[in-house]
This record gives structure tokens, sequence and C-alpha cells, in this order.
């Protein structure tokens, strides 16, 4: 009965973001063009969702490939060619609008499911999820079991801001956290230390160090991942490396619908003009803007025509990026020792080392170099490089002793390959940004925003959140053309308490 009932209150885990017009015409009738710059999810969501309808799309890419923070490239090292990405992520079955656009271009197919959520903790031991409760609210009861939660979490009158946790909104939330950080709300409540790990790890991921992610963001995450749904904290990975199991079908899709894709092509400025949008010598009735904060910054210090649009060129030029993140990947001689550990692995880190990745445990085409050279592929990542780190090398030694640290067993491993990446352009949602943080719709006619950075009226976060925009985008410019919108899907947007 009370699972029935939180099925109720939680509107089935799924609700419409929309409701089409279905007497509205799908097809572009007339000649609109539309420049799309970034090839990454949401440059990727915008074009093929409109490309589709009839439109005619050119999709600009600074790099060599499409896909953003899923691209992956080639490199030669030692006289091999290998391929590379920006690191590893997981497609949560929370990600209803993206996993549905999988399923649309076929690379469904290539998702297969992690064995479990794990941290590893100091002096060999760790902590897996398997087996939780999937009913939100039960869920957290049934944190208890894994001792992150007791019976005088709720009660413990400095423990009472706890159940904010469970009253995700967006009005009261983000004005009442919006301006505190993890770390200060975490010290105050005195949060346990396996509590304060796992939020830890939440805040990690979206490359933020405790004390600068807002607390606001850190319960709408909270909120996403673990409080609207059934799915929990399970999710999938794409069983190939990016390029094979996902951005090739995107490609397919786009040249089936004759967009236009530029390659190596940078955007260096924009110019806002009576016809529309002037990019790198082209003319466009409509244009999306789906760079990272860094260089949408950069961007747009750079265009013209926009001097009157104050409220827009305030906000896209003092957007902040994350603080430093870093990815070092090792193709080796050896093996982990433990065999049931899962494709990705969380650490509770002692300075640098977030996580760890076991690529040949999971890509096919790492599978077949491990076998080939009977050595694994570690991908190490910190997701907020600590601010006394400052050259490569000192972050390449640290997360090299943290490797060493939670598997004693590699000491002394020859390392074949390496590929390191030392990198600030991940959006930041540190504490009071969230105000003026732009949307996807903006005072410019014809001109909006995507991205994983933009202000929504969704739950979305990361790679749900990139795809979610570029198709709201897509959808206003449906709109300006009276065509009929895509549907689209979200977890509810308040949580079990609110």
């Amino acid at each position: 009965m009370l699972r029935q009932l939180i099925r109720k209150k939680l509107q089935n885990y799924r609700i419409k973001l929309n409701s089409p017009d279905t007497t509205l015409p799908i097809h572009l009738s007339s000649q609109k063009t539309v420049a799309v710059i970034g090839g990454g999810i949401a440059g990727i969501s915008v074009a093929c969702n409109l490309s589709e309808r009839g439109f005619d799309v050119h999709l600009f890419e600074k790099e060599s490939f499409l896909g953003g923070k899923v691209g992956s490239w080639e490199f030669q090292s030692n006289g091999e060619t290998l391929r590379t990405e920006h690191g590893f992520h997981g497609f949560f079955r929370q990600y209803l609008n993206l996993r549905n656009f999988l399923k649309k271009i076929g690379a469904h197919k290539h998702l297969i499911p992690i064995d479990d959520y794990t941290i590893l903790f100091d002096k060999n031991k760790k902590q897996g999820f398997k087996g939780l409760d999937n009913t939100p609210l039960l869920n957290v009861l049934n944190l208890s079991k894994f001792g992150i939660i007791d019976w005088k979490t709720f009660l413990n009158p400095l423990g009472i801001p706890f159940i904010n946790l469970l009253r995700f909104d967006f009005a009261s939330t983000y004005k009442k956290f919006d301006s505190e950080s993890f770390a200060s709300f975490a010290n105050r409540t005195y949060m346990n230390d396996k509590m304060r790990l796992v939020f830890n790890s939440f805040s990690r991921a979206f490359f933020a160090e405790p004390e600068d992610m807002s607390m606001a963001e850190l319960i709408k995450s909270f909120h996403f991942y673990f409080l609207s749904n059934e799915d929990g904290l399970l999710y999938d990975v794409l069983d190939s490396d990016f390029q094979n199991s996902f951005i090739s079908y995107c490609e397919d899709f786009l040249k089936n619908n004759k967009a236009t894709i530029y390659f190596s092509t940078p955007v260096s400025e924009l110019t806002k003009n009576e016809n529309g949008f002037l990019v790198n010598g082209k003319q466009f009735d409509y244009c999306v803007l789906c760079t990272d904060v860094k260089h949408t910054k950069r961007l747009m210090s750079n265009s013209r025509g926009f001097e009157s649009y104050s409220t827009t060129l305030s906000q896209l030029t003092s957007l902040k990026q994350s603080g430093r993140y870093a990815v070092l990947r090792l193709w080796t001689d050896t093996f982990e020792s433990d065999p049931n550990l899962p494709f990705f692995i969380f650490t509770d880190r002692l300075k640098c080392l977030d996580s760890v990745t076991l690529y040949h445990k999971m890509e096919k085409e790492s599978a077949v170099w491990s076998k080939e050279h009977d050595g694994g592929i570690f991908e190490l990542h910190s997701y907020a490089v600590p601010k006394d780190l400052i050259t490569d090398e000192e972050v390449k030694t640290h997360l090299m002793n943290e490797l060493y640290h939670y598997f004693p067993e590699l000491s002394g491993m020859k390392i074949h390959h390496e590929y390191f990446q030392h990198r600030d352009d991940f959006p930041g949602f540190h504490t009071n940004q969230y105000a003026n943080r732009p949307e996807i719709k903006t005072e410019v006619k014809g001109f909006y925003l995507a991205g994983d950075w933009v202000k929504m009226n969704n739950c979305t976060m990361l790679m749900e959140a990139a795809y979610t925009s570029g198709s709201l985008a897509a959808n206003y410019i449906l709109q300006q053309e009276n065509l009929q919108e895509n549907e689209l899907e979200s977890v509810p947007l308040k949580g079990i308490l609110a």
C-alpha cells in the first residue's frame, strides 16, 4: 500500500514536459536555416531534432569529432594507434529523453548494465548498493543497513534540515539553499562520515569541491538520481568506444536528414543582424549556441550586434566554469586482483583520486587490446583537482600514488601507454549562481541556448540535461514555425514531501 501511495504521489515516476498539438504539421514547408554551434550532446540533439523536420541545419564543431564530453579520438603512442575519450559516462535509467533518442537511432543495443554502485574505502573496505530498495523514501530508510543513516538521523534536532532532501521544489529549494555550500550544510548538521562520503561523491560528480557546491544543486541532483524514480543509483554503460556505439549513429542520422557537419571549424565570433545571424560568413535564420561555458564566454565577448541585449550578454559573459579536473588513462601489463569489482568504482579519495574505471572489463575495443597484450586499461579521474596541485606532474603523481594505495597489487606494473588530460571546461554548479543562470530562450529573437549549464524547469542533469536542453531549444524553433513539437518527459518536479 505504501509503495502504491508513493508511486501515486510521484506521478508514476515520470511526467510530460509538454503536450504537443498533434493537429499541427510535422515537416517544414519553406526553407529555414539553422546554425548549431557546438557538436556535443546538446548540439547533436538540436541538429537531429530539426534536420528530420526539414530545417537546413549546419552544425559547427571545433574538434575533428562530434560528441563533446562523450567524444572519442585517436592518438599515437609507441608505434600504436589508440583511442581515448574525455572520461567515463554512465547512462542512468532516468535519462528518459536521451535513452529514447538512443532507441530512435539504434544505439541502445550497446547499453549494458553495471553490476553495482561501489565506493572503495581505506583499509581494503568497500561499499556497494546492490539490493537497495528501489522505492523513493524507502530507499532512504534502507540506507540504514549500510550505516549511511540511522534512527537518529531525522530525529536529531541538528539533523532536521536533512528532511529538505525529500522536499525538493525549484522555488523554495534554490531560495533557501543556493547560497549555502554542501560543506557548510554537512558541518552544521553534523552529517556522519558515511553520508558525507556519499554526498561528496555526488558533489564531485559535478566537478565541484564540497565547499563550492551549491546545496540547492545537490538536493536537486539527489532528487533526480535517487528520490524521484524506481531506477536508483544503478545504470548502464556503452559496451564500445563512444564513436562506435553512439556518435557514429548520430552522424548517420544527421547525414540521412541532409544536415551539414563542419568538423575542425571553430566559431570565434557571432554577428546578430537584421536578417538573423552571421556565422563563419554564412547567414542563418536561427542560431543555437551549444558550446561549453568556457568557450561560450569567449565567443560572446567577441560577438557583435548583441549590445542592446544586456541581460543575455551579461549572463553569457559571466558564466562560471568548474574548477580543474583531470583524467589519466593507462594501458598496462597487469590487472586488478578482485574479479568482482564492477567497471566503475568511486573512491573515498585521499586527496585527488575520485574514481577508477576498468575499461578492459567494459569496452569491446579495450577488451581486445587487453587480451592481445595481457594487461589492463585503467582510467583515473579527479573530478575536482585540489587547488594546491598545480602542475600536470603533481596531479599525475597523486593520481598514481592513490591508485597504488587502493590497488596495491598494481605497484610495479609496466605502463605501455598513457593519455593525460587536465582541463577546466565543465560548468560550475557553485553557490549563488542559479539566479543569473541563462535560460534556453533568450531575449534575442531566434537565438537559443542549449547545454547542461542552462536553467530549465525540469530536474535533468549532466548528459540528460544536455540532450533535453537541445530538444527544448528545437521545440522553441518548431513553435516559431507553427510545427508540432517533440514530446519530452521528466521525473517529477517535486520531492516526495514537497
